[in-house]
């Protein structure tokens, strides 16, 4: 069979994608253009993902027809020819990670031989990354290891790097791809068969490279809206089904491919050098004479497609394979005839004259492809000589650059007015003139190239961190400022120890404050590739106590907040929750005091105190916040388990020094008795006040006479004025021994200052600036002036917005939404842990098997008949074991409605187990969502199902995906999204930009119930938030404010005048000029 397919689209869940490109409507368009195979597009996300799954149906092997083809028509009056349109399921994938070196963004396309391939796909997906937010998800995953996802998911599937000459996101792309396609996937080459070209490129190009003989070359339109189909597209003559379509691209001789339809790739927007806002467009040869640098502002030139490709051709003529390899350029219809009329390819105008020549040819394709010159001039004699000149490639080309679409016409400038007569089916007035792209004419001035913006790269430590990595005293405080190498130099310490053979491995213990800080450190450590560096100790100081501790009871349970909870609450029913709360901080505290002093010694637990511990010991359960604290009273009781300790631990690393509480410093203080210490951290970074961390222990080590004090003060992070205004600002702290920071960056740094009206416009003010640091995101961008010029690339990644409060985050968070920028809300809870879906939730883990007894509880609370009173005699009757929970629950002397809710729930968990397995999780839920009287006709409920489609019938997935994203989106660094945070969560994190809103006293400093809380830590919390900061520092201030429903005038931040003046660059927010309102006509009524 002979037809036409368009593999490369885009669904409504893409961020910048029409509304428009719905199924139908794909399938509309198609029709008038004449396309035949149209890739789905976005099969990873679950809402377009359960569209799919519901309005399409398989008509051959792996494709798909639309289950109504009664659509709405695409142009309005016309129908075109009934020619069949199939589906075929697609995705493309936004891969941002670390290869040989240097960042990789590599976009590929998957295409999926069935829904239950694609399903499988998803699933492993959804466990490596967010496939919610965007219809193109953008992942940390390398492309070798994707394309073995497709291969191990969906046998019969393949994969195609997408556009690859694109300079931003591409195989080829001159910004961050490979110069061989063996360097991106490696060993699973041999698997990668076709390439999509992308439109500023054609065949001819690519066959300038000899090692892209051996694929098949295929072209799509990648389109954001259906009206967009078909710009590119392939001629296929094979068997109309999936396998047909992926031999008849592995295996061109067959003959099954016959080539592609092109755009002119000079139309492409990235086919020549340039720079858009400086009017500059260059061919490659031009470029190179200049050391490819803009000749306006000297800034590097955004380096286009041809440019790379003669990078890496290595041919002067192309060379084309016998068969697959035919191809033809042609220029949209609307755009031929938009020139032909003067007018602009959307207007209403051009699109009633490309509905009437639709509907007398049938489609576009057949127009170009099909029809005879000479009934085409009977039609229109005008556009008769537009397709033959089409046709034969007579066109004037005026190529794209740096983003900006070239133009291709097919008459020369006064050509038309001369056939004006011949024109009258299109006569509308004056014919347009060719917009000009040319670069300007003559010399250009050319501003003196920037100096160098980094001091020389020091090979291996600097001297303070070569001091402190082989210094033999027995304990070490090193004090570390930001950005000086604090983890590199602990790790550089920890490697020399390792290589030197000093000692075991078993013996040294590295203990951080985060798991976040430990996976960092244990991953540079085994990077070093020193023998036993993987079995040296790296964790929390809660996971070395625990270990020792189930050393002699390995069968330790640690409960939580919410299991302290409810066992109190079965414990002591009669108390209040109020009561409860106040009993469980005096247990906590209690705790807490076994570090102070020995057990004879500390204060007597009161009676209701010591039964909650007595229960505790009864099950052999421990309570989570008396695992340090206990394990430290025992050190100090048990010199025996002391002795035993320290004969385990020969040297004692302690990261974040200055975060100490006290059952932390007095483990530290009992165990350097007997090892080598060596502590790093900073005194001016110290935050974490309020959870009990105490700065003095830092002083009180350093001021020891066993310790021996080094400081690094050598910067590598910070702009020298940002690192001036931090110097600044900590300086209002006391400490006589400070070291001050060292920039050593050259390039400058800028902090800015707005104070704008209200938070509302402090969140647009966020993104507008984040819009111009990063050059513009879209046209508009551009167009609207909120597009800033960069000597350096920015990407979504390289921004974060960090705040005091997370409540700050709502508007900001808001407005990145509405202008499709994505974002990462570190903290944020998910929609499925709300009041509505987390019976939901708890349900899935019940059906998986994997629930707790507080996820049996919490079900039942949603059913009928289910009171207070009736989990209380649940919870006393079943202690803490959730085993055949529903069972014994319906066999305790339960009222009869809440024994048969207990029944019911049995029931609808094992049904619903039984049709995940037999139908899938969707089906399944349904199912049983109604018992729990949770809706799925809400947006949480449709969403929570699209999101359980994903997984198909693998329900133990869904359980777990659920069970890891519970508690908040947790920081991903190689997500390609601007990071919002709170400045507690940033600490240890460094970005080129950074946003500090809410500079305005009583929230930093911060105020707690009107009493201004401890101003040291608040400053110290504003350093270190502007220590995050490479290269840019924007802090805002709103004049008014609502906080806890009330609206208050508020005050500048007194640490903004802690800044010196002349550091700082006030910004004046621009007014946007207001609307006029729109006349109203008067009416009767």
């Amino acid at each position: 069979m002979l037809y036409i397919a368009d593999l490369h689209t885009h669904s409504p869940f893409s961020r910048a994608t029409s509304k428009a490109g719905t199924l139908a409507g794909l399938f509309a368009w198609a029709r008038v253009k004449g396309i035949n195979l149209v890739g789905t597009g976005d099969f990873t996300h679950p809402g377009w993902f359960s569209q799919l799954q519901e309005h399409l149906v398989e008509a051959e092997p792996g494709f798909y027809r639309l289950r109504d083809e009664a659509v709405p028509p695409a142009v309005a009056g016309v129908t075109p020819e009934a020619i069949p349109v199939r589906f075929v399921l697609t995705a493309e994938i936004s891969s941002i990670y670390k290869k040989l070196g240097r960042v990789r963004k590599i976009h590929n396309l998957l295409f999926a031989p069935d829904f239950a391939a694609a399903s499988r796909i998803n699933a492993r997906l959804a466990a490596i990354g967010n496939i919610e937010s965007d219809g193109r998800p953008i992942l940390g995953l390398d492309a070798r290891d994707l394309l073995e996802i497709v291969l191990e998911r969906a046998p019969g599937g393949f994969l195609v790097p997408a556009h690859i000459w694109t300079p931003w996101f591409s195989l080829f792309g001159s910004k961050s791809g490979f110069d061989r396609i063996e360097d991106c996937f490696g060993d699973l080459t041999e698997h990668i068969f076709a390439l999509e070209t992308g439109l500023s490129s054609d065949p001819a190009m690519n066959r300038l490279v000899s090692a892209l003989d051996r694929f098949t070359l295929i072209s799509n339109s990648d389109c954001h809206s259906p009206a967009k189909l078909g710009r590119e597209a392939n001629l296929l003559a094979t068997g109309f089904d999936f396998v047909a379509l992926r031999e008849a691209m592995k295996n061109p001789a067959a003959g099954g491919f016959s080539g592609t339809l092109e755009f002119f790739p000079e139309e492409g927007k990235y086919h020549f050098d340039g720079h858009r806002k400086c009017n500059v467009c260059l061919e490659p040869h031009e470029s190179r004479a200049i050391s490819d640098r803009c000749p306006v502002c000297d800034r590097p030139l955004t380096i286009g497609v041809s440019h790379r490709v003669l990078e890496l051709a290595d041919r002067d003529q192309p060379v084309y394979p016998a068969r697959g390899s035919a191809f033809r350029s042609l220029i949209p219809l609307p755009e031929v005839i938009g020139e032909i009329m003067g007018r602009g390819p959307a207007t209403l105008g051009v699109m009633a004259q490309y509905a009437k020549v639709i509907q007398r040819f049938g489609s576009e394709f057949n127009l170009y492809l099909q029809a005879p010159v000479e009934e085409i001039k009977q039609f229109s004699s005008i556009l008769g000589e537009a397709v033959l000149r089409v046709r034969a490639g007579r066109v004037s080309r005026h190529p794209g650059y740096d983003g900006e679409f070239g133009t291709i016409t097919v008459f020369e400038e006064g050509e038309l007015e001369r056939l004006a007569g011949q024109k009258s089916l299109f006569a509308s007035g004056p014919a347009r003139k060719p917009k000009n792209n040319n670069p300007p004419a003559g010399p250009l001035p050319r501003t003196a190239a920037p100096s160098e913006t980094m001091l020389p790269p020091a090979v291996g430590p600097n001297s303070a961190q070569e001091a402190a990595a082989t210094s033999r005293a027995a304990h070490i405080l090193v004090s570390a400022g930001p950005g000086t190498g604090k983890t590199y130099t602990l790790v550089a310490r920890l490697a020399r120890l390792l290589a030197s053979g000093e000692a075991r491995p078993e013996r040294i213990a590295a203990i951080t404050f985060t798991n976040r800080a430990a996976a960092e450190v244990r991953a540079r450590l085994i990077k070093q590739a020193i023998p036993g560096a993987d079995t040296v100790f790296v964790g929390t100081f809660h996971r070395f106590c625990l270990q020792w501790l189930r050393r002699e009871a390995p069968h330790t349970t640690v409960i939580g907040d919410d299991q302290r909870q409810l066992l109190l609450k079965k414990l002591f029913p009669e108390h209040t929750r109020t009561e409860r709360e106040q009993l469980a901080q005096a247990i906590i505290e209690h705790f807490h005091g076994l570090a102070v002093a020995p057990v004879a010694a500390a204060q007597e637990p009161d009676p209701e105190a010591r039964r909650y511990l007595a229960e505790l010991a009864a099950h052999g359960w421990l309570d989570i916040e008396a695992v340090i604290p206990l394990f430290v009273s025992r050190l100090r009781t048990e010199p025996d388990l002391l002795e035993t300790v320290r004969e385990h631990l020969e040297h004692l690393f302690v990261d974040e020094f200055q975060d100490m509480n006290q059952a932390q410093y007095q483990l530290v203080q009992l165990l350097g008795q007997g090892a080598r210490l060596f502590a790093i951290g900073d005194q001016d970074q110290a935050i974490y006040g309020f959870r009990g961390s105490d700065l003095g222990y830092f002083s009180d080590f350093a001021g020891q006479a066993t310790t021996t004090c080094l400081a690094l003060t050598k910067n590598y992070r910070s702009a020298p004025e940002i690192l001036e205004a931090a110097n600044a600002v900590i300086s209002h702290n006391p400490a006589p021994s400070r070291a001050r920071l060292e920039p050593q960056m050259l390039k400058p740094g800028r902090l800015e200052w707005c104070l704008v009206p209200t938070e509302a416009a402090e969140a647009e003010y966020v993104v507008q600036r984040i819009e111009e640091t990063m050059g513009g995101i879209s046209h508009f961008s551009i167009n609207s002036g909120r597009g800033g010029a960069s000597e350096t690339d920015r990407s979504f990644a390289d921004v974060a917005v960090l705040y005091r409060l997370s409540r700050q985050a709502d508007p900001i968070a808001q407005a990145l939404e509405r202008r499709g920028i994505p974002f990462q809300r570190v903290g944020s809870p998910p929609f499925f842990m709300g009041p509505e879906m987390r019976p939901a939730f708890h349900l899935v883990q019940a059906v998986a098997g994997q629930a707790e007894l507080a996820d049996f509880l919490l079900l039942l609370g949603a059913m009928d008949g289910i009171g207070p009173a009736t989990l209380t005699i649940i919870e006393d009757g079943l202690g803490f074991d959730a085993a055949h929970f529903c069972a014994r629950a319906a066999g305790l002397p339960l009222p009869q409605m809440a024994s048969r809710s207990c029944r019911q729930l049995g029931d609808t968990i094992a049904a619903c187990r039984l049709t995940a397995l037999e139908s899938g999780v969707v089906s399944a839920l349904r199912q049983a969502l109604p018992t729990l009287a949770v809706r799925q006709d809400t947006a949480e409920g449709r969403r929570f199902l699209d999101l359980a489609g994903v997984f198909g019938r693998d329900l133990a997935g869904f359980a777990d995906h659920l069970r890891a994203n519970q508690a908040g989106t947790v920081y991903d660094p190689r997500a390609e999204a601007v990071a919002l945070m709170t400045l507690h969560a940033a600490k240890g994190l460094e970005f080129p930009v950074v946003f500090l809103p809410g500079l305005e006293e009583g929230l930093l400093p911060g105020a707690r119930f009107g009493q201004t809380g401890d101003l040291e830590e608040e400053r110290r919390l504003f350093y270190t938030g502007l220590t995050r900061a490479r290269e840019t520092v924007i802090m805002t201030a709103a004049a008014i404010r609502t906080m806890y429903g009330k609206s208050t005038r508020q005050v500048v931040s007194r640490f903004l005048s802690e800044i010196p003046g002349h550091l700082l660059t006030t910004v004046t927010r621009k007014k946007q000029p207001r609307k006029k309102p729109a006349k109203v006509q008067m009416t009767l009524f």
